[in-house]
This record gives structure tokens, sequence and C-alpha cells, in this order.
């Protein structure tokens, strides 16, 4: 009887949610910022890249970054593949040749600087506290090692109850199964668990696509009509919570 009532309750006074999940990498930490301060600093050290300005060579890497990166999370190439190619790339478009262990050696020095450069977005500790009465949790895609040292070295590993990298299970959001394996770990239904992220496509529109609630954080403000996009845009993880509510 109290199973049927509790099940009843839900649909009589709302949805119930139970989870907020996060993205990492442009919705809690600043990587765009961490990857323009990590590639000034390689534009200082590398001869072949004063062939362009500093602007011109983050253009450049970024273009290579995301062309790579896209292939590695359609199983075309490997992790360490993406990184290879991606320099290699950047220094045939300067007019210069890498072999794979001078790119290698290149991104690792690139490395070293991305990650001195981590920081949290300043909304991102208020959000979290915000949300005390939610299990919190983050679904992220990239390699596991580093992403989940993202989340130790910025000090908020300790709010997350489930942490699921894509490259723990080697497939990448927006496909349903990693999405479904952090509702699996959390014990949560799909209506239960509200979703952040940066990316409408990948993040918002993959959540929604398992059934659960989805919020798109906009953070660099999004020009065009909202009309026809099936969830809430915010431009801030403050809005978050009042978000969150009001799915309720």
């Amino acid at each position: 009887m109290t199973l049927v009532t509790d099940y009843a309750s839900r649909f009589t006074f709302g949805r119930m949610i139970r989870a907020v999940i996060f993205d990492i990498d442009g919705t809690m930490l600043d990587h765009k910022g961490a990857q323009r301060a990590g590639l000034i600093k390689l534009h200082g050290m590398l001869e072949v890249a004063q062939r362009v300005s500093a602007d011109e060579f983050v253009a450049i890497w970024r273009q290579e970054a995301d062309r790579y990166w896209e292939q590695y999370q359609a199983g075309k190439i490997t992790f360490v593949q993406q990184r290879i190619l991606r320099v290699k790339a950047v220094f045939d478009r300067l007019g210069a040749y890498a072999s794979d262990e001078t790119a290698m050696r290149v991104f690792w020095a690139y490395l070293a600087e991305y990650e001195r450069s981590w920081k949290l977005y300043d909304d991102v500790l208020p959000c979290l506290e915000s949300l005390g009465e939610y299990t919190l949790a983050v679904i992220s895609n990239g390699d596991s090692g580093q992403q989940r040292r993202k989340l130790e070295k910025t000090g908020i590993a300790p709010y997350f109850s489930s942490v699921v990298i894509s490259g723990d299970l080697g497939i990448a959001k927006p496909d349903p199964g990693i999405f479904e394996r952090s509702l699996q770990e959390l014990g949560v239904l799909a209506e239960e668990a509200v979703y952040i992220g940066d990316r409408l496509e990948g993040d918002a529109l993959g959540a929604k696509g398992v059934g659960m609630q989805a919020i798109w954080l906009a953070r660099e403000g999004y020009v065009g009509d909202s009309v026809g996009i099936p969830v809430p845009i915010v431009h801030s993880l403050s809005q978050v919570a009042k978000v969150v509510a009001e799915l309720e």
C-alpha cells in the first residue's frame, strides 16, 4: 500500500527529482580558459609557433583538436592518436613537420601547462552547495584519469556520489548508454534525474533522449530563437537550483 501511495503521489504532486548530474568541461571547469593559457605558454616555447601570432596559434590548435577529438569519440582513432595527430596537423599548417615522437613531446609540454591552469567557474561551488537536498553526480566525455583529476584538483570530488566517464566505458555522450550507466549507479529512474551541460546536442538533448530532464548551460549566451528547444536554457549555474525546483 505504501509503495502504491508513493508511486501515485509522484504524479499527483509532480515529478520528483532525486539526482542532479553535471558535465565537467565548459560546465564546471573553465576548459577553454585553461586551454588558452596552456597554448599561450606553448606558443612562447615553440620556435615553429612563432610563424603566427599567439591568437592564430590558439585558433589553429583548437580547430585541429576539435577535428581529431570527434574522430576519437567516433571510435576511428585512439585517445593517444588524437593527441599525436592534432599536433602533427598544427605543425603541417605552420609549414613544418613533426614526427610522432616530437608530437608527443609537444603535447606533454602543452598538457602540463593546461593542467596547471585548471580553474572552476565562480558559480560552481555556490551551485553545488545550493543543491544539497539532491544526490549529485557527473557524466563526462574524456580520459578517465584526467577527468577525475580535474574533480580532485579543483576540490569538488567529494560532492559527487557517482562519476561516469566515457573513457571507462568506450562510449561517449550522446550515446544513451552513458546516461543509463549513471542512472544505474545512482539507482534512480530517468525522470528522477536532471542533467546539466554546456552542449545542446551532446548534453541536453542526449539526456532528454533517454527520458531525463535536462538543462542547457549556454555560458556564452544563446543568440537565436529558443522556440523548439525542448529544455530550459540558463546562462549561469546560479540559475540551476531555481530551474530544478521548477522542474519538480
